[in-house]
């Protein structure tokens, strides 16, 4: 199934999060960083702004790395992948590549 996200949305692969270390310690939520990483999969095309009544358009763009709050977004699973859906305001920066 393809889909198209509407206005600022944008759905981003998370990368896992691992609970444990490499040496089989657990490590507790209180613990994990507080940010998350992932790759942007698919972006809506932007919004009004509502001062000027413009367009805007998103500050990612599909296949971009972004970091963002471990309680951000909302998970959404479609055809066993599971994406997490942020506002273009939840993304805290994009990686660079050097």
């Amino acid at each position: 199934m393809s889909f198209r996200l509407l206005h600022d949305r944008i759905a981003v692969l998370a990368d896992e999060v691992s609970d444990t270390t490499e040496s089989g310690l657990i490590v507790t939520e209180s613990a994990q960083s507080p940010l998350r990483y992932g790759t942007v999969a698919n972006a809506g095309l932007g919004h009004r702004s509502e001062h000027t009544g413009e367009s805007v358009s998103l500050d990612v763009k599909e296949g971009d790395r972004v970091f963002f709050h471990r309680s951000s977004g909302q998970p959404l699973e479609i055809e066993n992948v599971e994406y997490v859906i942020l506002s273009n305001s939840e993304i805290i920066g994009i990686e660079i590549a050097q």
